[in-house]
Protein backbone atom coordinates (compact mmCIF):
# COMPACT_ATOMS: atom_id res chain seq x y z
CA UNK A 1 0.00 0.00 0.00
CA UNK A 2 2.65 2.54 0.78
CA UNK A 3 4.29 1.61 -1.96
CA UNK A 4 1.52 2.43 -4.53
CA UNK A 5 0.82 5.58 -2.31
CA UNK A 6 4.88 6.94 -3.29
CA UNK A 7 3.95 5.86 -7.01
CA UNK A 8 4.32 9.06 -9.13
CA UNK A 9 0.85 9.91 -10.67
CA UNK A 10 0.06 10.16 -14.50
CA UNK A 11 0.11 14.33 -13.88
CA UNK A 12 3.40 14.02 -11.88
CA UNK A 13 4.87 11.92 -14.57
CA UNK A 14 3.69 14.83 -17.62
CA UNK A 15 5.29 17.60 -15.62
CA UNK A 16 8.24 15.87 -15.30
CA UNK A 17 8.16 15.42 -18.93
CA UNK A 18 7.76 19.09 -19.54
CA UNK A 19 10.06 20.33 -17.59
CA UNK A 20 12.64 18.39 -19.23
CA UNK A 21 12.33 20.12 -22.56
CA UNK A 22 13.58 23.20 -20.81
CA UNK A 23 17.06 22.17 -21.52
CA UNK A 24 16.12 22.86 -25.14
CA UNK A 25 13.98 25.90 -24.75
CA UNK A 26 15.42 29.02 -25.99
CA UNK A 27 18.19 27.22 -28.66
CA UNK A 28 15.47 25.14 -31.06
CA UNK A 29 12.37 26.13 -32.67
CA UNK A 30 9.40 24.26 -31.81
CA UNK A 31 9.17 21.80 -34.55
CA UNK A 32 12.58 20.97 -33.64
CA UNK A 33 12.16 21.45 -29.77
CA UNK A 34 9.63 18.11 -30.51
CA UNK A 35 11.54 15.93 -32.10
CA UNK A 36 14.78 16.28 -29.70
CA UNK A 37 12.67 15.77 -26.46
CA UNK A 38 10.94 12.62 -27.84
CA UNK A 39 13.79 11.19 -29.19
CA UNK A 40 15.44 11.58 -25.83
CA UNK A 41 12.05 10.32 -24.48
CA UNK A 42 11.87 7.16 -26.37
CA UNK A 43 16.22 6.44 -26.15
CA UNK A 44 15.31 6.59 -22.31
CA UNK A 45 12.30 4.19 -22.96
CA UNK A 46 14.20 2.05 -24.96
CA UNK A 47 17.13 1.45 -22.16
CA UNK A 48 14.47 0.94 -19.06
CA UNK A 49 12.73 -1.78 -21.57
CA UNK A 50 15.56 -3.59 -22.38
CA UNK A 51 14.91 -7.40 -22.00
CA UNK A 52 11.58 -7.01 -21.93
CA UNK A 53 8.38 -8.21 -23.93
CA UNK A 54 7.90 -4.65 -24.73
CA UNK A 55 10.62 -3.66 -27.15
CA UNK A 56 9.95 -6.58 -29.27
CA UNK A 57 13.74 -7.98 -29.32
CA UNK A 58 15.15 -4.28 -29.87
CA UNK A 59 18.75 -4.57 -29.64
CA UNK A 60 20.06 -1.89 -27.77
CA UNK A 61 24.16 -2.05 -28.49
CA UNK A 62 26.92 -2.20 -25.89
CA UNK A 63 27.94 1.71 -24.25
CA UNK A 64 24.80 3.07 -26.01
CA UNK A 65 21.99 3.01 -23.39
CA UNK A 66 20.74 5.91 -21.30
CA UNK A 67 22.44 4.71 -18.35
CA UNK A 68 25.56 4.61 -19.97
CA UNK A 69 25.36 7.71 -21.15
CA UNK A 70 24.53 9.03 -17.57
CA UNK A 71 27.43 7.44 -16.54
CA UNK A 72 29.32 9.32 -18.45
CA UNK A 73 27.44 13.02 -18.43
CA UNK A 74 31.13 14.65 -17.99
CA UNK A 75 32.41 13.21 -21.24
CA UNK A 76 33.92 16.03 -22.74
CA UNK A 77 32.02 15.42 -26.00
CA UNK A 78 28.57 14.30 -24.46
CA UNK A 79 26.90 15.70 -27.23
CA UNK A 80 28.63 12.93 -29.69
CA UNK A 81 28.78 10.19 -27.34
CA UNK A 82 24.87 10.81 -27.60
CA UNK A 83 24.40 10.69 -30.82
CA UNK A 84 26.58 7.67 -31.91
CA UNK A 85 24.49 6.09 -29.09
CA UNK A 86 21.51 7.01 -31.28
CA UNK A 87 22.78 6.45 -34.27
CA UNK A 88 24.04 2.69 -33.78
CA UNK A 89 20.52 1.90 -32.07
CA UNK A 90 19.07 3.02 -35.42
CA UNK A 91 21.85 0.86 -37.76
CA UNK A 92 20.70 -2.10 -35.31
CA UNK A 93 17.35 -2.34 -35.71
CA UNK A 94 15.64 -2.45 -38.83
CA UNK A 95 12.02 -2.07 -37.37
CA UNK A 96 14.30 1.48 -36.38
CA UNK A 97 16.14 2.65 -39.93
CA UNK A 98 16.89 6.27 -39.65
CA UNK A 99 14.34 7.14 -36.62
CA UNK A 100 16.82 9.48 -35.29
CA UNK A 101 17.75 11.27 -38.30
CA UNK A 102 17.71 15.31 -38.10
CA UNK A 103 18.22 14.72 -34.20
CA UNK A 104 21.73 16.27 -33.63
CA UNK A 105 22.77 16.34 -29.84
CA UNK A 106 26.28 18.06 -30.66
CA UNK A 107 24.51 20.56 -32.37
CA UNK A 108 25.82 24.48 -32.54
CA UNK A 109 22.33 25.57 -31.56
CA UNK A 110 22.59 24.11 -28.30
CA UNK A 111 25.32 26.69 -27.72
CA UNK A 112 29.06 26.25 -27.48
CA UNK A 113 30.70 23.08 -26.19
CA UNK A 114 30.36 24.26 -22.60
CA UNK A 115 26.82 25.38 -22.66
CA UNK A 116 25.62 22.54 -25.16
CA UNK A 117 26.68 20.26 -22.47
CA UNK A 118 25.36 21.71 -19.49
CA UNK A 119 22.11 21.84 -21.20
CA UNK A 120 22.44 17.66 -21.72
CA UNK A 121 23.34 17.03 -18.04
CA UNK A 122 20.39 19.08 -17.09
CA UNK A 123 18.63 16.60 -19.72
CA UNK A 124 20.16 13.63 -18.45
CA UNK A 125 19.31 14.92 -14.87
CA UNK A 126 15.66 15.30 -15.23
CA UNK A 127 15.01 12.16 -17.42
CA UNK A 128 16.96 10.25 -14.03
CA UNK A 129 14.29 11.32 -11.34
CA UNK A 130 11.75 9.00 -10.24
CA UNK A 131 8.71 10.89 -12.48
CA UNK A 132 10.55 9.26 -14.89
CA UNK A 133 11.48 5.79 -13.89
CA UNK A 134 10.20 3.87 -16.53
CA UNK A 135 10.81 0.14 -15.41
CA UNK A 136 9.09 1.36 -12.66
CA UNK A 137 6.29 2.02 -14.92
CA UNK A 138 6.47 -0.90 -16.68
CA UNK A 139 6.27 -3.31 -13.40
CA UNK A 140 2.38 -2.11 -12.47
CA UNK A 141 1.10 0.49 -15.21
CA UNK A 142 3.05 0.35 -18.47
CA UNK A 143 0.11 3.01 -19.64
CA UNK A 144 1.54 5.83 -17.85
CA UNK A 145 4.11 5.92 -20.37
CA UNK A 146 2.34 5.95 -23.39
CA UNK A 147 -0.29 8.47 -22.40
CA UNK A 148 2.64 10.60 -21.17
CA UNK A 149 4.02 10.42 -25.20
CA UNK A 150 0.52 11.39 -26.03
CA UNK A 151 0.61 14.03 -23.27
CA UNK A 152 3.78 15.37 -25.53
CA UNK A 153 1.91 15.29 -29.02
CA UNK A 154 -0.86 16.85 -27.33
CA UNK A 155 1.19 19.87 -25.95
CA UNK A 156 3.63 20.32 -29.00
CA UNK A 157 -0.11 20.46 -31.07
CA UNK A 158 -1.20 23.15 -28.62
CA UNK A 159 1.73 25.16 -28.90
CA UNK A 160 2.28 25.07 -33.13
CA UNK A 161 -0.48 27.07 -33.57
CA UNK A 162 -2.30 27.02 -37.38
CA UNK A 163 0.31 23.61 -37.93
CA UNK A 164 -0.81 22.31 -34.83
CA UNK A 165 -3.20 19.95 -36.42
CA UNK A 166 -0.65 18.47 -38.59
CA UNK A 167 0.27 15.15 -37.89
CA UNK A 168 -2.09 14.88 -34.64
CA UNK A 169 -5.60 13.84 -34.30
CA UNK A 170 -6.99 14.53 -30.68
CA UNK A 171 -6.83 11.99 -28.06
CA UNK A 172 -10.56 11.61 -27.69
CA UNK A 173 -11.29 11.32 -32.07
CA UNK A 174 -8.45 8.66 -31.78
CA UNK A 175 -10.62 7.10 -28.50
CA UNK A 176 -13.84 7.73 -30.52
CA UNK A 177 -13.04 6.05 -33.50
CA UNK A 178 -11.50 3.04 -31.70
CA UNK A 179 -14.59 2.05 -30.35
CA UNK A 180 -16.78 2.42 -33.59
CA UNK A 181 -14.39 0.26 -35.45
CA UNK A 182 -14.67 -2.50 -32.62
CA UNK A 183 -11.24 -3.96 -33.86
CA UNK A 184 -10.69 -7.89 -32.75
CA UNK A 185 -8.42 -10.45 -31.87
CA UNK A 186 -6.19 -11.24 -35.36
CA UNK A 187 -7.44 -7.72 -37.16
CA UNK A 188 -5.26 -6.09 -39.53
CA UNK A 189 -5.04 -2.52 -38.96
CA UNK A 190 -3.92 0.31 -41.58
CA UNK A 191 -3.41 3.85 -42.08
CA UNK A 192 -2.73 5.62 -45.20
CA UNK A 193 -2.03 8.71 -43.53
CA UNK A 194 -0.87 7.81 -39.81
CA UNK A 195 0.30 11.13 -38.67
CA UNK A 196 1.90 10.36 -35.17
CA UNK A 197 0.38 7.10 -34.78
CA UNK A 198 -2.18 8.15 -32.41
CA UNK A 199 -5.29 6.41 -34.18
CA UNK A 200 -3.28 3.13 -34.85
CA UNK A 201 -1.97 3.18 -31.28
CA UNK A 202 -5.76 3.59 -29.27
CA UNK A 203 -7.70 0.85 -32.07
CA UNK A 204 -4.57 -1.72 -31.04
CA UNK A 205 -5.24 -0.88 -27.51
CA UNK A 206 -8.81 -2.27 -27.59
CA UNK A 207 -7.95 -5.50 -29.24
CA UNK A 208 -7.13 -8.19 -27.16
CA UNK A 209 -3.82 -9.38 -25.44
CA UNK A 210 -2.00 -12.16 -27.73
CA UNK A 211 -2.31 -15.63 -25.56
CA UNK A 212 0.69 -15.80 -23.25
CA UNK A 213 1.89 -12.32 -24.01
CA UNK A 214 1.43 -8.38 -22.86
CA UNK A 215 1.35 -7.41 -26.56
CA UNK A 216 -2.03 -6.74 -28.43
CA UNK A 217 -3.10 -9.26 -30.96
CA UNK A 218 -3.33 -7.47 -34.08
CA UNK A 219 -0.53 -6.34 -37.12
CA UNK A 220 -0.39 -2.38 -37.41
CA UNK A 221 0.58 -1.27 -41.10
CA UNK A 222 -0.09 2.45 -42.46
CA UNK A 223 2.33 5.19 -44.55
CA UNK A 224 3.09 8.67 -43.97
CA UNK A 225 4.59 10.92 -46.34
CA UNK A 226 6.30 13.12 -43.56
CA UNK A 227 9.54 12.17 -42.71
CA UNK A 228 9.53 13.66 -38.62
CA UNK A 229 5.79 11.90 -38.43
CA UNK A 230 7.09 8.65 -39.60
CA UNK A 231 9.62 8.48 -36.57
CA UNK A 232 7.49 9.75 -34.17
CA UNK A 233 4.77 7.38 -35.22
CA UNK A 234 7.45 4.41 -34.76
CA UNK A 235 8.67 5.61 -31.47
CA UNK A 236 4.62 6.10 -30.20
CA UNK A 237 3.79 2.24 -32.05
CA UNK A 238 6.76 1.12 -29.95
CA UNK A 239 6.12 2.30 -26.79
CA UNK A 240 2.43 1.34 -26.80
CA UNK A 241 3.89 -2.47 -26.74
CA UNK A 242 2.91 -3.01 -30.25
CA UNK A 243 5.47 -5.01 -31.34
CA UNK A 244 4.13 -6.61 -34.78
CA UNK A 245 4.16 -3.18 -37.49
CA UNK A 246 5.08 -1.84 -40.85
CA UNK A 247 4.84 1.87 -41.63
CA UNK A 248 6.45 3.00 -44.56
CA UNK A 249 7.82 6.68 -45.28
CA UNK A 250 6.12 7.47 -48.28
CA UNK A 251 3.08 9.45 -51.05
CA UNK A 252 0.10 7.03 -50.32
CA UNK A 253 -1.77 8.27 -53.22
CA UNK A 254 1.64 9.06 -55.45
CA UNK A 255 2.98 5.74 -54.57
CA UNK A 256 1.24 3.55 -52.14
CA UNK A 257 4.19 0.96 -50.38
CA UNK A 258 1.83 -1.22 -49.09
CA UNK A 259 1.77 -3.56 -51.91
CA UNK A 260 1.71 -7.65 -52.71
CA UNK A 261 2.07 -9.39 -55.93
CA UNK A 262 1.44 -6.02 -57.33
CA UNK A 263 -1.63 -5.00 -55.83
CA UNK A 264 -2.63 -3.20 -53.27
CA UNK A 265 -2.68 -5.27 -49.64
CA UNK A 266 -6.00 -5.75 -47.92
CA UNK A 267 -6.77 -4.80 -44.63
CA UNK A 268 -9.67 -6.19 -42.12
CA UNK A 269 -9.81 -2.14 -40.85
CA UNK A 270 -8.48 0.97 -42.24
CA UNK A 271 -8.75 4.40 -40.31
CA UNK A 272 -7.36 7.63 -40.81
CA UNK A 273 -7.80 11.58 -40.29
CA UNK A 274 -5.72 12.50 -43.63
CA UNK A 275 -4.73 15.85 -44.46
CA UNK A 276 -8.43 18.51 -44.45
CA UNK A 277 -6.52 20.28 -47.09
CA UNK A 278 -5.09 18.18 -49.46
CA UNK A 279 -4.23 20.34 -52.31
CA UNK A 280 -1.50 18.30 -53.62
CA UNK A 281 -3.47 15.57 -55.77
CA UNK A 282 -3.22 15.60 -59.49
CA UNK A 283 -5.81 14.40 -61.75
CA UNK A 284 -3.07 13.68 -64.73
CA UNK A 285 -1.15 11.41 -62.67
CA UNK A 286 -4.24 9.78 -60.84
CA UNK A 287 -5.77 9.07 -64.61
CA UNK A 288 -2.50 6.96 -65.16
CA UNK A 289 -3.27 4.98 -61.60
CA UNK A 290 -2.23 1.64 -61.69
CA UNK A 291 -4.23 0.16 -59.10
CA UNK A 292 -7.48 1.52 -60.63
CA UNK A 293 -8.39 3.46 -57.10
CA UNK A 294 -10.20 6.38 -58.97
CA UNK A 295 -12.93 4.52 -61.45
CA UNK A 296 -15.74 5.78 -59.12
CA UNK A 297 -14.78 9.38 -59.71
CA UNK A 298 -11.72 11.55 -59.97
CA UNK A 299 -11.31 13.92 -57.16
CA UNK A 300 -11.13 17.47 -58.13
CA UNK A 301 -7.38 18.80 -58.73
CA UNK A 302 -6.41 20.44 -55.14
CA UNK A 303 -9.08 18.94 -53.45
CA UNK A 304 -8.34 15.71 -53.03
CA UNK A 305 -10.26 14.53 -49.94
CA UNK A 306 -12.18 11.46 -51.77
CA UNK A 307 -8.72 10.42 -52.71
CA UNK A 308 -7.85 8.88 -49.29
CA UNK A 309 -11.38 7.89 -49.03
CA UNK A 310 -11.24 5.98 -52.28
CA UNK A 311 -7.54 4.55 -51.44
CA UNK A 312 -9.14 3.22 -48.00
CA UNK A 313 -12.11 1.36 -49.74
CA UNK A 314 -10.07 -0.22 -52.48
CA UNK A 315 -7.42 -1.57 -49.01
CA UNK A 316 -10.32 -2.66 -47.33
CA UNK A 317 -11.07 -6.65 -46.98
CA UNK A 318 -13.73 -7.37 -49.22
CA UNK A 319 -16.03 -9.42 -47.60
CA UNK A 320 -16.05 -7.40 -44.41
CA UNK A 321 -13.61 -4.68 -43.99
CA UNK A 322 -14.19 -1.44 -42.48
CA UNK A 323 -13.38 2.09 -43.23
CA UNK A 324 -13.40 5.34 -40.81
CA UNK A 325 -12.42 8.83 -42.05
CA UNK A 326 -12.17 12.05 -40.52
CA UNK A 327 -13.18 14.53 -43.11
CA UNK A 328 -13.76 18.04 -43.56
CA UNK A 329 -17.54 18.85 -44.02
CA UNK A 330 -17.46 19.78 -47.52
CA UNK A 331 -16.95 16.15 -48.45
CA UNK A 332 -20.69 15.89 -47.52
CA UNK A 333 -22.28 18.37 -50.24
CA UNK A 334 -19.68 19.76 -52.77
CA UNK A 335 -21.02 18.79 -56.55
CA UNK A 336 -18.79 17.86 -59.77
CA UNK A 337 -16.94 14.35 -59.19
CA UNK A 338 -17.50 14.68 -55.56
CA UNK A 339 -21.08 13.72 -55.87
CA UNK A 340 -20.87 11.20 -58.29
CA UNK A 341 -18.22 9.46 -56.17
CA UNK A 342 -20.73 9.95 -53.48
CA UNK A 343 -23.30 8.65 -55.53
CA UNK A 344 -21.44 5.65 -56.36
CA UNK A 345 -20.59 4.99 -52.75
CA UNK A 346 -24.47 4.98 -51.99
CA UNK A 347 -25.49 2.85 -54.66
CA UNK A 348 -23.10 0.38 -53.97
CA UNK A 349 -24.24 0.21 -50.25
CA UNK A 350 -20.58 0.96 -48.47
CA UNK A 351 -21.86 4.00 -46.19
CA UNK A 352 -22.95 3.16 -43.21
CA UNK A 353 -22.31 6.35 -40.98
CA UNK A 354 -21.65 9.86 -41.45
CA UNK A 355 -20.89 11.69 -37.59
CA UNK A 356 -20.98 15.29 -37.05
CA UNK A 357 -18.37 15.93 -34.65
CA UNK A 358 -17.71 19.79 -32.58
CA UNK A 359 -16.19 22.63 -33.67
CA UNK A 360 -13.01 23.64 -32.63
CA UNK A 361 -11.77 19.68 -31.66
CA UNK A 362 -8.53 19.99 -34.16
CA UNK A 363 -5.65 21.80 -33.39
CA UNK A 364 -4.51 24.64 -35.97
CA UNK A 365 -8.29 25.15 -37.33
CA UNK A 366 -11.76 25.94 -35.61
CA UNK A 367 -13.69 23.92 -38.23
CA UNK A 368 -15.68 21.28 -37.53
CA UNK A 369 -15.22 17.65 -39.18
CA UNK A 370 -17.43 14.70 -39.47
CA UNK A 371 -16.38 10.79 -39.30
CA UNK A 372 -17.42 8.90 -42.16
CA UNK A 373 -18.06 4.98 -41.78
CA UNK A 374 -17.70 2.62 -44.60
CA UNK A 375 -18.39 -1.19 -43.94
CA UNK A 376 -18.09 -3.86 -46.81
CA UNK A 377 -20.30 -6.26 -44.81
CA UNK A 378 -23.07 -4.01 -43.91
CA UNK A 379 -26.40 -5.60 -43.06
CA UNK A 380 -28.75 -3.04 -44.42
CA UNK A 381 -28.92 -0.36 -46.81
CA UNK A 382 -29.71 2.55 -44.11
CA UNK A 383 -27.35 4.76 -43.02
CA UNK A 384 -26.90 6.56 -39.58
CA UNK A 385 -26.53 10.27 -39.45
CA UNK A 386 -25.46 11.30 -35.92
CA UNK A 387 -25.36 15.60 -35.11
CA UNK A 388 -22.82 15.39 -32.47
CA UNK A 389 -21.85 19.02 -32.58
CA UNK A 390 -22.91 19.65 -28.96
CA UNK A 391 -21.25 16.62 -27.66
CA UNK A 392 -18.54 18.86 -25.95
CA UNK A 393 -17.08 20.87 -23.15
CA UNK A 394 -16.04 24.27 -24.36
CA UNK A 395 -12.45 25.15 -23.61
CA UNK A 396 -10.63 28.58 -24.01
CA UNK A 397 -8.39 27.54 -26.73
CA UNK A 398 -9.33 23.81 -27.35
CA UNK A 399 -13.18 22.15 -27.16
CA UNK A 400 -12.71 18.52 -25.42
CA UNK A 401 -15.06 15.78 -25.68
CA UNK A 402 -15.13 13.93 -22.74
CA UNK A 403 -16.42 10.14 -22.03
CA UNK A 404 -20.51 10.63 -21.98
CA UNK A 405 -20.06 12.15 -24.96
CA UNK A 406 -18.42 9.77 -26.92
CA UNK A 407 -20.54 7.08 -25.11
CA UNK A 408 -23.98 8.86 -26.41
CA UNK A 409 -22.29 8.49 -29.94
CA UNK A 410 -21.32 4.78 -29.41
CA UNK A 411 -24.28 4.05 -28.27
CA UNK A 412 -26.66 5.10 -31.35
CA UNK A 413 -24.24 3.55 -33.72
CA UNK A 414 -24.74 0.43 -31.47
CA UNK A 415 -28.56 0.88 -31.52
CA UNK A 416 -28.42 1.42 -35.24
CA UNK A 417 -27.13 -1.84 -35.71
CA UNK A 418 -29.46 -3.63 -33.68
CA UNK A 419 -31.84 -1.88 -35.90
CA UNK A 420 -32.55 1.29 -34.51
CA UNK A 421 -30.62 4.99 -34.00
CA UNK A 422 -33.26 7.38 -34.83
CA UNK A 423 -32.83 9.85 -31.74
CA UNK A 424 -34.94 13.45 -32.13
CA UNK A 425 -32.68 16.28 -32.43
CA UNK A 426 -29.94 13.96 -32.66
CA UNK A 427 -29.62 11.26 -34.80
CA UNK A 428 -31.06 9.91 -37.88
CA UNK A 429 -31.96 6.10 -39.67
CA UNK A 430 -32.01 7.35 -43.34
CA UNK A 431 -33.30 4.77 -45.86
CA UNK A 432 -31.27 4.52 -49.75
CA UNK A 433 -34.04 6.19 -51.15
CA UNK A 434 -34.21 9.13 -48.68
CA UNK A 435 -30.75 9.75 -49.37
CA UNK A 436 -31.58 9.53 -53.39
CA UNK A 437 -34.27 12.40 -52.96
CA UNK A 438 -31.37 14.69 -51.30
CA UNK A 439 -29.75 13.94 -54.32
CA UNK A 440 -26.94 12.28 -52.56
CA UNK A 441 -25.73 15.24 -50.23
CA UNK A 442 -24.77 13.86 -46.93
CA UNK A 443 -25.06 17.47 -45.20
CA UNK A 444 -26.84 16.53 -41.42
CA UNK A 445 -28.94 18.84 -41.10
CA UNK A 446 -30.60 17.49 -44.10
CA UNK A 447 -31.66 14.26 -41.78
CA UNK A 448 -31.98 15.35 -38.20
CA UNK A 449 -33.01 18.47 -37.23
CA UNK A 450 -32.23 20.12 -34.25
CA UNK A 451 -33.68 23.25 -34.50
CA UNK A 452 -35.57 24.19 -31.35
CA UNK A 453 -39.95 24.31 -31.99
CA UNK A 454 -41.44 27.46 -31.70
CA UNK A 455 -44.29 28.05 -29.36
CA UNK A 456 -47.40 29.06 -30.37
CA UNK A 457 -47.89 32.37 -29.59
CA UNK A 458 -51.59 33.09 -27.95
CA UNK A 459 -52.74 36.16 -29.07
CA UNK A 460 -55.88 36.18 -27.32
CA UNK A 461 -54.13 35.65 -23.95
CA UNK A 462 -51.27 38.19 -24.28
CA UNK A 463 -54.29 40.81 -25.22
CA UNK A 464 -55.83 39.92 -21.92
CA UNK A 465 -52.62 40.42 -20.02
CA UNK A 466 -52.24 43.76 -21.98
CA UNK A 467 -55.33 44.81 -20.91
CA UNK A 468 -54.70 43.75 -17.23
CA UNK A 469 -51.63 45.45 -17.37
CA UNK A 470 -53.31 48.55 -18.38
CA UNK A 471 -56.26 48.57 -15.40
CA UNK A 472 -53.24 48.01 -13.21
CA UNK A 473 -51.69 51.34 -14.56
CA UNK A 474 -54.77 53.15 -14.14
CA UNK A 475 -55.29 52.00 -10.08
CA UNK A 476 -51.48 53.31 -9.73
CA UNK A 477 -51.91 56.67 -11.32
CA UNK A 478 -55.09 57.35 -9.41
CA UNK A 479 -53.72 56.16 -6.16
CA UNK A 480 -50.94 58.18 -7.14
CA UNK A 481 -53.50 61.49 -7.48
CA UNK A 482 -54.97 60.61 -4.45
CA UNK A 483 -51.75 61.03 -2.75
CA UNK A 484 -50.75 64.78 -4.58
CA UNK A 485 -53.67 65.92 -3.79
CA UNK A 486 -53.81 64.97 -0.18
CA UNK A 487 -50.22 66.68 -0.14
CA UNK A 488 -52.03 69.89 -1.97
CA UNK A 489 -49.98 69.16 -4.87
Amino acid sequence: MNAELNRPAQEDVNTALWSAGESFRGSLGSHEHKKYLLSFFFFKYLGDALGSQFTNGIIIPDKCSFDFIRQHKNHAELGNLINKALEKIAEDNVSLKEIFAGVDFNSDKLGVQKERNRRLRKLIADFSKKQLDFRSFLAYDKKIISRAFTYLLERFAANAGKKGGDGYTPDEVSILMARLMKPQAGDSICDPAFGSGSLLARLAERVPLKQGSITPDCTIYGQEIDKNNWDIARMNIVINGITSFTLENADTIRKPALVENGELMKFNIVISNPPFSYEDFNTKEAAKDTYHRFCRGMPPQAKGNYAFILHALETAAPENGKVGMVVPHGVLFRLGTEKQIRESLILDNLLEAVIGLPANLFFGTGISAAVLIFNKGKQTSDVLFIDAGKEVENGKKQNKMRQPHIDRIVDAYESFLAGGGSMEKYSHRASASEIEQNEFNLSISRYVNTAEKKKKTDIYAIQRRMEELEKELNRAKAEMNRYLKELDY
